[in-house]
């Protein structure tokens, strides 16, 4: 579950996800944003494993958040590779039939301890500050969209 509670903005203001993992290569689920009434599909497929000299190699496809800038899903090819023990990165190329545009999306986690991380998300145009806690089966994370709207994401694992 996503809120975001900035009220100036054009981002849904609340989304619910349920995803499963099917294999150790892929998820497949569901996003659903209240306000637009909307289901989009969210399927992510780990083409090649990370090994310690070639990034894991994921297509998926998912709803174009965290921009603000479009709707509906987007699609993507992405590399994702540990850069040390306590932190990781990716790079991708994503498409969004909305607007028809290309963007390239990236990412920097770092682990700050057993519990928490933090992560730069940049969607091709904003950078999205968020930092987690994780528990043993609740998640926990506050996110800035684009730096500025206060956002609030739970996950339940079960």
């Amino acid at each position: 579950m996503r809120n975001v509670l900035a009220d100036d903005t054009n981002r849904e203001k609340l989304e619910f996800s349920l995803v499963h993992r099917v294999s150790d290569d892929l998820q497949a689920g569901v996003e659903y944003g209240v306000d637009s009434n909307d289901l989009y599909p969210m399927i992510n497929y780990r083409l090649f494993s990370a090994t310690d000299n070639t990034p894991a190699i994921i297509l998926g496809t998912s709803s174009a958040w965290p921009s603000g800038e479009v709707d509906g899903n987007a699609f993507f090819i992405s590399s994702a590779t540990l850069l040390s023990d306590r932190s990781s990165g990716s790079l991708s190329l994503s498409y969004t039939p909305d607007d028809e545009s290309w963007k390239i999306p990236a990412s920097y986690r770092y682990v700050v301890s057993d519990q928490i991380d933090a992560t730069l998300i940049w969607d091709g145009e904003d950078l999205h500050p968020l930092l987690t806690w994780r528990g043993s089966k609740i998640n926990l994370s506050v996110i800035l969209l684009s730096g500025e709207d206060l956002t609030l994401s739970t996950t339940v694992n079960f």
